[in-house]
Parts: structure tokens; sequence; C-alpha cells
């Protein structure tokens, strides 16, 4: 039926739990395969085009599944179904497939002379400097980004776009299978995920959903951002900040005036951040500093391509890292994302796991878990097929037969986001007793 390898979501979940020290008794999960478990997830439905869906390539939906096994062998039944998580976005947003691009129609491959890379031009930073990287002052857009990659190697580009802090990537240059690693000491009096302070300093999607999902599993989850430079989620898309964030108190710091976010960071039992090494330097905050002052804390830090050596500069989000990692199909010859910025659920789902682990063994902890390597580790080979349209919608072939494929549900939004910084003075006033 399929060419995938032979795995399933409890077997990733029982994996999962092993490498975090913390193994548990995995309940069989029912017709989980990978090909199964991608028509379940409504990614296959957003791949490719509305006319043409296709099947990703390796077992991401099966790992997302078996994620949220584990977590729920951790913290108790959250009903939530992991697979579906991957296309959360795609559900609120209601974006179309289409291939070339990514769903949000920021990323695609870029043809250079010998190969494809990844190019995300999501913030409007990112467009200005066009110009700089295709030293043409006069370049516009898109079709300047093709003419000059034409005439240089993909690895030559990746590098002068990483240079300029643009999010690329050679498409499949991430071959790791490290899923994830821990720093930790003794394990020593378990805790409970409930009891647990969670401060959230991340942003767009794969953090917040760490701690989204801490939430849920009873964690009293704090969102902090900076007054200057607020998450940008809140903006991209207003109704899926506030799935993400929903029942989370807001609060803001002014860079320079550090006092208020010291302090929330040295009362939080796990902290979550994806800013790179110089930015959480420019706030002061040093995640060896903050475990080596207590018995008991989880610091998640999220990147990129990892938090250590050269690649803990660059930059990446949910399209470009996945395909750094080689989540692409093909269409017409030419690479394609696959899902929605699968690497960001993906490793929200991974953090949260890791960070309940954590807990659950007490001591201190730091989490580094990278996009990039999480995608890797569910990267396998494509399937022999793709979807087929019947009388009553499209169809795949999979381990247990046809099934159809879904499209992208999402949770119910219960509430909006906080507004930016509506308790900060309430929070302050703690401090100030």
């Amino acid at each position: 039926m399929t060419s995938l390898p032979s795995t399933d979501a409890q077997a990733w979940a029982q994996s999962l739990l092993e490498l975090l020290a913390v193994p548990r008794s995995i309940a069989a999960a029912s017709e989980s395969a990978p090909v199964a478990d991608w028509a379940r997830s409504g990614a296959v439905a957003i791949t490719g085009l509305p006319d043409r869906p296709l099947l990703p390539n390796g077992s991401a939906a099966t790992a997302a599944r078996g994620g949220l096994l584990a977590l729920e062998a951790l913290v108790g039944p959250l009903g939530i179904q992991g697979e579906l998580l991957l296309a959360e976005r795609a559900a609120i947003s209601q974006w179309p497939a289409k291939a070339p691009w990514s769903l949000g129609g920021h990323c695609r491959a870029v043809r250079a002379l010998d190969r494809h890379f990844a190019l995300s031009l999501a913030r409007d930073d990112d467009v200005r400097l066009i110009p700089a990287l295709v030293s043409d002052a006069a370049a516009q857009g898109w079709p300047s980004v093709d003419q000059w990659a034409s005439s240089i190697t993909a690895s030559a580009a990746v590098e002068r776009c990483r240079m300029l802090g643009l999010p690329a990537a050679v498409i499949g240059e991430v071959t790791t299978r490290e899923l994830l690693h821990v720093h930790s000491t003794d394990s020593r009096s378990p805790r409970a995920v409930d009891q647990m302070r969670v401060l959230d300093l991340s942003s767009l999607w794969a953090g917040p959903l760490c701690g989204n999902l801490l939430g849920l599993a009873g964690a009293k989850v704090m969102r902090l951002e900076s007054a200057t430079r607020p998450d940008g989620g809140r903006e991209g898309l207003p109704s899926f900040d506030d799935l993400l964030h929903s029942g989370q108190p807001s609060v803001t710091f002014v860079p320079g005036e550090l006092d208020l976010l010291h302090a929330l960071v040295d009362t939080a039992d796990i902290v979550i951040t994806s800013a790179r090494p110089r930015g959480l330097a420019s706030i002061e905050l040093d995640p060896q500093r903050f475990l080596a002052s207590r018995e008991h804390g989880v610091w998640v830090q999220i990147s990129a391509y990892g938090s250590t050596g050269e690649q803990a500069g660059w930059v990446g989000f949910g399209d470009d890292t996945a395909m750094a990692a080689g989540l692409v199909r093909e269409l017409d010859g030419t690479p394609v994302p696959v899902g929605d910025a699968l690497a960001d659920p993906l490793t929200g789902i991974h953090a949260a796991v890791a960070a309940a682990a954590a807990t659950r063994r007490g001591g201190t902890h730091l989490i580094d878990i990278a996009l990039a390597d999480v995608a890797a580790a569910t990267f396998g080979r494509q399937a022999d097929h793709d979807p087929y349209l019947t009388e009553g919608g499209w169809v795949i072939d999979t381990e247990f037969g046809p099934r159809p494929v879904h499209p992208p549900r999402a949770r119910t939004v219960t509430a909006p986001a906080r507004a930016l910084g509506q308790d900060t003075a309430l929070v302050q006033s703690w401090f100030a007793c």
C-alpha cells in the first residue's frame, strides 16, 4: 500500500518518552500509520493545489499524533488529536493550497544554478532587503530574486541570505535525526505540571503552542512581550492568536527597563523562549544562569537550527525549516512545501512533551529544540501514490484501505487573547507589595 517506513503513533510516543527518561505505557492508537494519519490530519488537503492535492512525505502526522499521546500519558487526557494540530491555522485562515508557494504565500523554492533553495520573505524587512541581497538598488520583489539566483549556486545564495538575516536554506540540507537535546541535573522531587507557572516569551506558533498545551494541562501560563516589538502573531492572524493565547494574562516590558521581566523569570517554573542568543543577551537573560540559581526549573529554548554554534544566528520559520529538512513534494519539477509551516506545530507539540517530562522528573533542565531538527526527525521517502477524486470527494489509499482526505479542522476558540499589556499594571503591583 505504501513505501513509507512502518511506524505508528503508539511507537512514536513510547520512543519519545524513553528518550526523555520518563517511560510510560501507551495505549494502541487506532488505525495509525503514516498515510492514514496524514489523511485525517487536514494537511493533505492543503498540500499542492486545490484540484491536485499531494500526500506529504515522511511521518509528521504520526509524530504529531504520537506526541499528544505522550503528553497525555504525562498529564492526563486533553481530548486533542495531535495530527489535527498540523492544519489548525489553515482551518482558521481558510487559505487554499497554492503550490509552489507556502500556504501563507511568503515562502517558496527558488531555482539556483545547481539546485533549489527555500526562501521566506514573510516580514516587511525581508522584502526591503531584496536590493541588498541581489546587489541592485532598483531590484523589486521575487522576479529580482529569481534572476539573481539563476547565476549562483544554492549554497552561495543561502550563505548570502543568512548573512543578511533572511530565512533561507538549501532544500534537504538538514539530515540530523536528533529530535531535541535536554541538559539536566540529577532528577529529584517529581513535580506536577498543573502546579507550574509558565512564562511564555516566545512568538508566532511553535512556542505559543507549547504554552497553550501546557496551559490545557493545568499550568498557569503568562504571555510576556516587548512593548516595542510584540508577538507578530497578533497581527498576522488574530483568530489563531486567540486560539493559542486564550485565557493567558498579557504583560509587557520596555527594553531598557528590565526589572519586571527579570522578576517574572525568577518566579517562573518553566520559561519558553524563541529568541536567538543575541536577542536573549540584549534583555540580559541567560538560561544557564536561570537554571544554576534553583533546584527546580525548565527552560525551553526554541530555535530555527539550534542554539549553539554558527547556526544559532540563522533565522528560520516553519515553512523554510521544514523544506530544509526535506519535507517537500515536487510539482512539475519544482519542490513545493507540504502542509502549513509543518516545523512549527511539530516543534510546539514536542517542546510541550519535553517540558512536561522534565517537570515530572524534577531538577533543572535546559531543553534545546530546533524547528529543522524536529522536522528532519519525521523525514521519510514519498509514498508511491496520491489522493484521487471520487463522487464522495478526495480519497487516498492508506495502510488500512481507502480513506477520505479530511479538510483542516481547528479547536474552538473559547475567548479572545488578552490585549497587549492588558495585565501589566496588575502584575507590577504584585512586586510592589
